[in-house]
């Protein structure tokens, strides 16, 4: 079963090609290149980040970046510039439909003849990942982007308070029954021994997605997934009452945050900091560090990972993965006079140096080799900012076109959460996702009109049943008929078509 949650994944490990010599610009020739970069509303790129000048230093290619650093919306700032007609030499981006329709449209240059003739990394890569290859490309058979290739396979994972078990003498739960009552004891057994009843055994730090992560349990899915090749809507279907119905339940007993739509970003700061919060379901590495960050705050907190609880049907499954390939990366327009260069420079980024430089940062600023490895500075490690955050304030791991090494990841992930990967990883917890898709324009824009006020409705609905203002029983198969008069059988057919599509 494919579920369309946290992206598409599989675990491949290729290597790079280290056979394909960096071709770079002609020696001696500098190129200055144009290029806005303007994603996620905040991270933009900056004509004085290191690892950029470095890059220059080997290439002979500058980049000036055109995008302002004070805009803080970036799909508004893509449309105006596409708007405008003035388009810089390279573009990068986050939405693939976006690339696939300006490139048809002449905007952006197809990059398969380029990739052929002068980029051999790039091509050796994708000749091993076919998987990336046809994720960039647009129906008409062109590549009109490279895409930013992320590196590991798990992504989140259910943590408890371990303490909190030991406490209480309870096990970890290996079903959603024993889930149940163990969050029912965290509510009523006062495992902080505070004497108060201010546990909040479930919580979540994403709002609407605290309660959709509990979907699962009950064989329930947030959206379109594909079941035995039919594309389906989760919310739809018939498991999707029950599971919404017990997940009204455990609300109603006390056993999920009474914020859980409103609580937001600072939900795992604030509950495990205060010691109250029991059970998440969240990123690995950034939730287990919280282990580390409290415990002088908390004494003895253990914030462990633990198995997925079997859902109601039996099965052992993590909803989400990382995505293999993402729809973040850069393209070159037609109007760009140095074509040839700027797919070299592309290519750089798929060389061991350039891989290594866009992971790692600058040797000896950032990193030491240690036994041939990259092994990050105690300064940046220990910095103020967390790591990721530090790089990319750098000009490192910015979503441009390259393949992420896991192991930059490693060595910022405490042993907590590398044994709770390592568990992830080995048991196959993770599900098959469903695949992002290529739209036709006519198709993307009737799901666009469609899609908003489903996804709008089906929310408003979620909201409603679990905070118990209207009950799901006797409510639910109006749901059903209100979805197909928005028009759910159109949206599940060309789901379907394209869906068909890609599995060719």
């Amino acid at each position: 079963m494919a579920l369309s949650a946290a992206g598409c994944g599989q675990d491949v490990k290729e290597a790079v090609p280290s056979s394909a010599p960096n071709q770079g610009t002609e020696k001696g020739k500098l190129v200055e290149l144009t290029m806005h970069m303007h994603y996620g509303d905040r991270y933009i790129y900056d004509n004085n980040f290191p690892v950029f000048k470095e890059a220059a230093k080997r290439t002979n290619v500058t980049l000036k970046g055109t995008a302002s650093q004070t805009a803080t919306n970036s799909k508004e700032m893509f449309n105006l510039m596409m708007v405008s007609g003035d388009i810089p030499d390279i573009v990068h981006y986050n939405v693939k439909g976006d690339f696939n329709k300006y490139g048809s449209e002449g905007a952006f240059a197809p990059l398969n003849e380029l990739i052929d003739k002068h980029a051999p990394n790039i091509k050796a890569f994708l000749e091993q990942r076919p998987d990336v290859k046809k994720f960039a490309t647009a129906p008409d058979g062109k590549m009109y982007f490279l895409s930013f290739v992320p590196d590991g396979l798990v992504a989140k994972g259910w943590f408890i308070r371990q303490d909190w078990l030991k406490a209480l003498n309870m096990q970890q739960p290996k079903t959603v029954d024993e889930l149940y009552q163990v969050l029912k004891a965290f509510k009523e057994k006062d495992p902080n021994k505070n004497g108060k009843a201010d546990e909040i055994p479930y919580f979540n730090r994403v709002n609407k997605g605290g309660a959709q992560d509990l979907l699962l349990f009950w064989n329930s899915y947030r959206g379109i997934y594909a079941d035995q090749g039919k594309v389906k809507y989760g919310p739809y279907e018939a498991n999707y009452e029950t599971a919404v119905a017990n997940i009204a339940k455990w609300y109603k007993e006390g056993l999920i945050d009474p914020e859980i739509f409103t609580r937001g970003a600072k939900a795992r700061e604030v509950l495990l900091g205060d010691n109250v919060g029991g059970v998440s379901h969240d990123w690995f590495s950034s939730t287990a560090s919280y282990n580390d960050t409290l415990k002088d705050k908390v004494p003895g907190i253990l914030f462990a990972p633990m198995a997925p609880p079997a859902s109601s049907d039996g099965v052992v499954r993590e909803e989400t993965k990382r995505p293999t390939v993402s729809e973040s990366g850069w393209a070159i327009s037609t109007s760009n006079k140095h074509q040839v260069e700027t797919i070299k420079y592309f290519d750089f980024w798929f060389t061991p140096e350039g891989r290594r430089l866009m992971n790692f940062g600058i040797e000896g600023v950032h990193y030491n080799l240690v036994d041939g490895k990259p092994k990050f500075k105690d300064s940046l490690l220990t910095g103020s900012k967390p790591v990721l955050e530090a790089l990319q304030a750098e000009g490192a791991q910015m979503e441009v076109g390259f393949y992420q090494d896991f192991a930059y990841e490693e060595q910022w992930t405490n042993k907590t959460a590398l044994a709770g990967v390592k568990e992830y990883n080995e048991k196959k917890y993770p599900i098959e996702q469903f695949p992002v898709l290529t739209f036709t324009d006519e198709e993307k824009i009737k799901l666009d009109s469609i899609m908003k006020s489903i996804q709008t409705f089906t929310d408003e609905k979620l909201q409603k049943w679990v905070l118990g203002t209207e009950p799901v029983a006797g409510n639910f198969e109006k749901f059903r008929k209100q979805l197909k008069a928005m028009g759910l059988d159109e949206v599940i057919s060309i789901q379907q078509a394209a869906y068909d599509r890609y599995m060719k």
